[in-house]
């Protein structure tokens, strides 16, 4: 067999035998690898559960579970989440007092299509090198930053609808690619059921290459249409019951205040700027690991959601009118998610390409280009390092590459030569990132609520304070509600979409020292407030519990001297102290 993978029966036959030999037994080491450099990532703080999104994402299931639970909070009552689907399953395990395991499996699913639909792509477009391809695959992937191109990436360690959705919909577009039209017809509606936005995207790429395959072959591919209408008929089924409260004008406010990274790049900054080009240009070079006479299936797909997101992205970074806030408005940057796992592909791509002599070194150049600038992004910084990661990095797969060129060019390249040069480059990129700190061993701890200083206070909250009763804390101190499953007036990471819930949050945010202290934490806000603000903002909500943070004595003190109770004490990070109105 040629180095140039060429589509003959020779490598039809290497694919079969490959497929006969791994079974499932490749995806699921994949899905251990990846597990394993996400958990061990520096980027963030390893595996988490019952913390970040989970305070706004968990709390409805447990209050199903448990209605006690957060019981009368503005929040949840005016301002629901479209994951009616993640309810349910924090429902069941909350319910069966197996969560922690839940949402660990929920997790796992991720990785498992991720690693799913890395080797029905290596298979397809390498079979001679499927293994050694989609190991380097997933390594790369599992050293990405967590966040990039305005969302959080496919990478990160948690249990989300928006991570879950992001592999599957890679692994959707994989069987797209590959001609494997029953993993569409489940995976598209399975898509839709764990994230409505991304199950919208999906029949956006369903129906493209519906009418490119009925242009192109004249006929209609009835199961990609099957795929369709079912992926259609469940995300109506989400936005029926529970519709997002929304409107242009209101999401561009919200993305320009309070979410300029996920979706104003009008506001970012050169990092940002530059480290989102890289990821286009890389995703762009991923249609070089196509076949020539198979790429207009990536033009179809992935094609078309690079095309959409680079579309967005321009527009909104150069305030273009009307364009701009419409990108903002659908929240182009969804896209982001569908195109990292081939940013990925792309950034392996030399290793990939049939192109040789010029072409090669044209393809080479944009790589190290996407490369470069992809790794200007937040989580790849190198300060105090003797060498800059990004040079490590860089290092580490040009080697390599530029060896596997070499030989390919002098024909000196055997059967096994792209293998090898896979399993070198994923060795030495793993030794640069433990080498320069990206990673760190961190025993997997599946722990709702990982810190047990939170959970103590949050424990000790939730016997003193009654069901329904509402806490006035700090807008900042986002973890209160959740850890103590108790009611609060409103704070900075459950924020509304928009329309009236949104104007109410701004109203509540006022009366606590106003928004601007959600986005900048040296802002005047919630600590200006005196403990006679403090009381009446508690006279007002008809609260007998005031939490206070130590870094604010002169409200320590006030409380104290208006005669109210110390009943729940600061504990290390968890850094407020709990007062209780006198005579209750």
């Amino acid at each position: 067999m040629t180095t140039d993978e060429m589509k003959t029966s020779a490598d039809h036959a290497v694919h079969a035998h490959t497929r006969r030999r791994w079974g499932w037994t490749l995806p699921i080491l994949l899905a251990l690898i990846l597990g394993f450099l996400e958990s061990s990532s520096r980027t963030g703080l390893g595996y988490l559960a019952g913390w970040a999104d989970h305070f706004v994402l968990s709390t409805e299931g447990i209050q199903w579970a448990r209605p006690d639970a957060y019981a009368n909070d503005w929040f949840m009552q005016s301002a629901p989440q479209p994951h009616w689907f993640f309810d349910l399953i924090t429902f069941g395990g909350e319910s069966l007092h197996i969560l922690p395991f839940v949402y660990g499996a929920y997790w796992a699913a991720g990785l498992l299509a991720f690693g799913a639909a890395t080797v029905l792509l290596a298979r397809h477009l390498v079979p001679s090198a499927s293994t050694a391809v989609a190991v380097l695959v997933t390594v790369v992937a599992g050293l990405m930053p967590w966040m990039l191109g305005g969302t959080g990436t496919p990478v990160i360690a948690i249990a989300l609808p928006a991570v879950l959705s992001a592999n599957m919909i890679y692994l959707l577009i994989a069987g797209m690619l590959t001609g494997r039209r029953v993993l569409v017809v489940i995976m598209g509606p399975a898509v839709a059921v764990i994230h409505v936005q991304q199950g919208s995207i999906a029949i956006v790429l369903m129906v493209a290459l519906l009418i490119v395959e009925a242009v192109r072959d004249r006929r209609v591919d009835w199961w990609l249409a099957l795929a369709g209408a079912l992926t259609a008929g469940v995300v109506g089924f989400g936005l029926l019951i529970r519709p997002v409260a929304s409107n242009l004008a209101d999401f561009v406010e919200i993305c320009d205040t309070m979410i300029p990274y996920h979706c104003a790049a009008h506001t970012w900054d050169a990092r940002e700027i530059v480290s989102t080009i890289g990821l286009i240009l890389l995703t762009v070079l991923s249609v070089f690991a196509v076949p020539r006479a198979r790429r207009w299936l990536w033009l179809s797909t992935v094609g078309l959601a690079t095309l959409g997101y680079a579309g967005g992205f321009i527009m909104d970074a150069l305030s273009v009118p009307f364009l701009g806030p419409l990108a903002q408005g659908v929240n182009v940057y969804r896209l982001a998610a569908v195109l990292i796992p081939f940013a990925v592909w792309g950034a392996v791509s030399p290793l990939l390409t049939r192109a040789r002599g010029w072409r090669f070194l044209v393809l080479l150049a944009a790589w190290g280009l996407g490369w470069l600038m992809m790794l200007t992004s937040w989580g790849f910084g190198s300060a105090g390092l003797p060498i800059p990661r990004f040079i490590l990095y860089t290092l580490a797969l040009l080697i390599p590459f530029a060896a596997f060129a070499i030989l390919r060019h002098r024909r000196k390249d055997r059967p096994r030569t792209r293998s090898l040069t896979a399993l070198i480059a994923s060795v030495l990129i793993l030794a640069a990132a433990a080498g320069n700190g990206a990673l760190t061993l961190r025993p997997l701890d599946l722990t709702l609520t990982p810190f047990p200083e939170f959970r103590t206070w949050g424990e000790q909250a939730e016997k003193l304070v009654p069901a329904g009763e509402t806490i006035v804390a700090s807008p900042q101190l986002v973890w209160i509600k959740f850890v103590s499953e108790r009611a609060v007036i409103a704070d900075c990471k459950n924020v509304p979409y928009g329309g009236e819930p949104w104007t109410q949050w701004k109203q509540r945010l006022d009366e606590m020292g106003g928004w601007e202290q959600c986005i900048d934490i040296t802002a005047p806000g919630f600590n200006t407030l005196d403990a006679e603000d403090l009381i009446d903002l508690a006279d007002r909500y008809d609260s007998d519990f005031i939490a206070v943070a130590t870094d604010v004595p002169e409200q320590l003190d006030g409380m104290q001297r208006a005669g109210w109770e110390p009943v729940v004490d600061a504990d290390g990070d968890a850094y407020a102290v709990l007062f209780r109105r006198p005579g209750t």
